[in-house]
């Protein structure tokens, strides 16, 4: 955890430097497929494709200090899908990342500016119904996305892969891992 406060220093102290740069940008998503990679307990152990859909909610504080190379600091609601065990749908956890976001733009004068993204965070659980009634409490974890995208004028498209873990910690020791190709839109804003 000390590392991920480290690099949000880091990436907060680039972005002071830059000057009329500011920019919010807001982007909602779908995921187009998923997986739970694993989920362990000491009484079951399942990968299971998520059942139904999931989406997220995501909000961007990003800044330019140089041309082409956005920095900046993320937020948003991550609505994962049911889990399948024994014939029964299960919701398990939603998440809550926070994040540190590097974007390389690739054309900066074009009309269509493609780019790369790398997101490094938490994932802080937000605990649903049925893991609440197993007695078992979710503990915040680790969250990455690589993803590139598609800037025109203020619109922004993307596709990334994504991934969350997290712990779990209460009658059933461990964890939750769920991993997912997400399509999102958004929009940007000058601050």
């Amino acid at each position: 955890m000390k590392k991920l406060y480290v690099l949000m220093f880091f990436i907060y102290s680039i972005v002071s430097l830059a000057e009329d740069t500011d920019k919010i940008e807001f982007r909602v998503g779908g995921n187009l497929a998923g997986k739970y990679k694993e989920v362990n307990t000491t009484n079951f152990k399942n990968d299971s494709e998520p059942q139904g859909i999931g989406y997220e909610f995501i909000v961007e504080l990003v800044h330019e200090p140089i041309p082409n190379l956005i920095t900046g600091l993320g937020t948003g609601y991550q609505r994962e899908g049911e889990i399948r065990i024994e014939g029964k749908n299960y919701k398990i956890i939603d998440t809550i990342p926070i994040y540190a976001t590097v974007k390389y733009r690739f054309n900066e004068t074009g009309i269509y500016k493609p780019y790369i993204k790398l997101n490094l965070g938490a994932s802080i659980p937000y605990t649903r119904s049925d893991l609440d009634r197993s007695g078992v409490k979710a503990e915040t974890g680790f969250y990455y996305s690589l993803g590139g995208g598609i800037e025109y004028e203020n619109m922004i498209i993307d596709l990334s892969y994504q991934y969350n873990g997290n712990k779990l910690d209460g009658d059933y020791d461990g964890k939750v891992e769920f991993s997912r190709l997400t399509l999102g839109i958004g929009y940007r804003l000058d601050i």
